[in-house]
């Protein structure tokens, strides 16, 4: 009987541990980041970021995280190194996929795009 319970509970939060996978250091790079880019409040500030990453971090793994920003950021490149980036199939998808996922953090966390 016990075993039942210790594999229910395990199956409950199997899908919470995926969702939380973004490891400390990249939730602070962002979060330090974003505050640099807001006009609010040092503490608002961080609070909404804060909120913004982990937004983030319920909608896909950090491996697709990191995939998704490599190519939008890569395509700002100039020369042939950026052209490794644009050439990249379905990049635009891709790059559409990482604007929508920040805005979509963004508005539910309410941070203002000003």
């Amino acid at each position: 009987m016990r075993m039942r319970y210790a594999l229910l509970l395990i199956l409950c939060f199997a899908p919470l541990a995926r969702a939380n996978d973004f490891p400390t250091q990249a939730r602070v790079e962002f979060v330090l980041n974003c505050m640099r880019e807001s006009k609010a409040a040092q503490q608002e500030s961080m609070y909404k970021c804060s909120c913004a990453i982990d937004a983030i971090a319920e909608k896909v793994p950090y491996s697709t995280w990191v995939d998704l920003s490599t190519v939008a950021n890569g395509i700002t490149i100039a020369g042939e190194r950026g052209g490794v980036m644009r050439d990249i199939k379905d990049g635009r998808k891709l790059i559409a996929s990482y604007r929508e996922l920040q805005e979509s953090a963004k508005k539910r966390c309410f941070i203002r795009s000003d």
